[in-house]
């Protein structure tokens, strides 16, 4: 299992995912992506996280997917959560969605 990050590795890790925040245990991004482009996006974000066997949790919000990041059996933020963090940055990008959109 992997460990939890503590506070400062955390803050660490957020000045270099631009538009990710820590909130309520769990690391959180909500990207504006119209909802007509938004089933593309949630299906690369999804085979992304199967190749890593880490899946995050993702809602719509009109139009925005809100992403939210934390390791279930480690109770917290762990590397896996950063990792996936940058990934979905990556796809975001791919997608011409500006990675750091909050």
């Amino acid at each position: 299992m992997a460990d939890v990050l503590d506070g400062a590795t955390i803050d660490d890790a957020l000045s270099a995912l631009p538009g990710w925040t820590y909130d309520d245990g769990k690391l959180v991004k909500t990207a504006q992506v119209p909802p007509d482009s938004q089933d593309a996006l949630v299906d690369t974000v999804s085979r992304v996280a199967d190749e890593m066997d880490h899946h995050p949790d993702v809602s719509r919000d009109g139009d925005a997917l809100v992403f939210r990041l934390w390791t279930h059996s480690a109770g917290g933020v762990t590397s896996k959560d950063v990792d996936l963090a940058s990934r979905i940055d990556q796809a975001l990008s791919g997608a011409g969605r500006d990675a750091g959109s909050s």
